[in-house]
């Protein structure tokens, strides 16, 4: 009976030890998912600074959402492009002269606008309808690619009311210095910049003069987003004329400006195909200068335009009133089939401080467009002079996620003015500072 015991505790030993043995093994068996985290961690990245840049505008429609995570960004990441893709895409690029950004950024913005942006998006994109024939044909009388209206997507999502964080305001987000350097006229009566055929025109003359100053539209194109000397101090300090040589050294916004764009050509060539509901009538725009004082109450009803719609066109009469020499848009239009879902209305404060009578505008004090030499600032080795000035100081605290290049530009002032009056040596700043603002 002793053995027989002894016998049976054996067995049962034999038996645990090899129940443990199956559990070490199936625990070895198991392998953790990969996940792949430079691509998507780069776009957290990119989101949190992307809120500080005149790219996104106050408006609710156009507002940007954060991508806070990168749980959240593997979720977005859903189409992957497809032969048909690659393929427009090529073409696109060859036209434009861009070396092809990689697929994996396209998709991850054909995703985010077709996904997290979808609203967003698909209301541009029917908004663009109202304004699209117009700025294609500015662009090809100025000798511009036409896919390049589809930058105004981007830059506002086609609303004349848009206005950044930085006061970049209108279609094509101009900032006051920029829209004055390209004739855009703004003052208590008018802000140009809202005008949707003037700034048209200074966006190509803008584009125009920074294809001329870099050769290429991958330079231009990163150039309108950051502006030029952002993009001549990088080729300057790297001595090379290439996109991808200074890709690395730019802010985030502008390195995955060209995707963005990319991604919104692919998506308007097909909505549909990516699941948006973009269909909407396309309208033509016509435009008169105005010989007398003009109300565009008056003209509503002398043109039978509901004035909504004509408000939304001369979005730049701060007053809704046109006074000899300035520009007066007409939709053309059949009035009963005028799809006025997209339409926007100013905020309500947007034109708060505007006089109600205003005389006769002065244009002797019109700018002229003054265009830099930026070619010499690529190749000149020589700080550029700086000529002092009398200013009227004030202090601005850096916060997180600011630039030395972003203060400048929201403040209207360039960079070299913020070093020297700060007595900096180089670009770096750090949070808490305290910088003399002019």
């Amino acid at each position: 009976m002793k053995n027989f015991r002894i016998v049976y505790i054996l067995l049962i030993g034999l038996f645990l030890t090899s129940c443990s043995v199956q559990v070490k093994e199936a625990k070895k068996g198991v392998s953790k998912p990969v996940v792949k985290k430079t691509h998507t961690e780069s776009y957290v990245s990119y989101n949190k600074i992307e809120t500080k840049t005149k790219n996104i505008p106050s408006n609710e429609d156009t507002k940007e959402t954060d991508i806070k995570d990168s749980k959240s960004v593997i979720k977005v990441i859903k189409y992957t492009l497809n032969e048909s893709d690659k393929t427009y895409i090529n073409q696109e690029a060859k036209i434009l002269g861009i070396d092809i950004p990689d697929d994996e950024d396209i998709e991850f913005f054909v995703n985010y606008f077709t996904t997290t942006k979808k609203s967003f998006t698909e209301n541009a994109l029917k908004r663009a309808n109202y304004f699209l024939p117009m700025v294609k044909r500015i662009f090809i009388q100025e000798g511009l690619p036409e896919e390049l209206a589809y930058l105004a997507v981007i830059e506002s999502g086609y609303n004349p009311y848009a206005t950044s964080p930085a006061n970049a305001a209108g279609i094509w987000q101009f900032i006051p210095s920029t829209a004055k350097r390209f004739g855009l006229r703004i003052d208590e009566y008018v802000d140009e910049r809202r005008d949707p055929y003037k700034s048209t025109i200074a966006a190509a003359k803008y584009l125009k003069f920074l294809y001329n100053s870099f050769g290429s539209w991958e330079l231009a194109i990163a150039g309108y987003n950051c502006g030029e000397k952002c993009i001549a101090k990088r080729l300057e300090a790297s001595n090379s004329t290439s996109f991808k040589d200074i890709k690395n050294t730019l802010p985030s916004q502008t390195s995955e400006y060209v995707p963005r764009f990319f991604a919104i050509l692919l998506i308007a060539s097909n909505p549909e195909k990516y699941g948006l509901d973009t269909k909407s009538n396309v309208y033509d725009v016509v435009n008169f200068t105005a010989d007398r004082e003009i109300h565009l109450l008056d003209l509503s009803r002398e043109k039978n335009i509901d004035y909504d719609i004509l408000k939304f066109y001369n979005a730049h009469l701060k007053n809704d009133v046109a006074f000899e020499g300035i520009n007066v848009n007409l939709p053309r239009l059949d009035t009963s089939s005028f799809d006025r879902r997209f339409i926007t209305s100013p905020p309500p404060k947007l034109y708060a401080n505007s006089k109600k009578i205003s005389p006769k505008p002065d244009n002797t004090s019109e700018p002229k467009i003054e265009e830099e030499n930026i070619a010499s600032l690529i190749t000149s080795k020589d700080k550029p002079e700086i000529v002092k000035t009398n200013y009227k100081k004030r202090v601005y605290t850096v916060v997180k996620g600011d630039t030395l290049y972003s203060i400048a530009k929201r403040f209207g002032v360039s960079v070299e003015t913020l070093k020297k009056l700060n007595n900096l040596e180089d670009n770096n700043i750090r949070v808490g500072m305290e910088l003399v603002i002019p």
